[in-house]
């Protein structure tokens, strides 16, 4: 992604994370665990509340980027 896109950065522990964790500057460091169930790709905001879930990990930052606000 452009250095200027929503998403700064991620973190994961381990060769094989079963989480990996993205964050926004834009939001004051939120943390937003991404996490692999089955075939899906499932994203929580920081409360573990579900944000999106796909199968894919291209049409979830589509889900993600869809979220009205998100870019403000």
């Amino acid at each position: 992604m452009p250095a200027d896109h929503v998403w700064t950065g991620w973190s994961a522990t381990g060769d094989e994370p079963e989480e990996i964790t993205l964050y926004r500057t834009r939001a004051h460091w939120r943390r937003f665990p991404l996490r692999k169930s089955n075939a899906e790709f499932v994203l929580y905001d920081d409360k573990g509340t579900e944000v999106a879930r796909s199968t894919s990990p291209l049409n979830l930052l589509e889900q993600v980027e869809a979220i009205p606000g998100l870019a403000a």
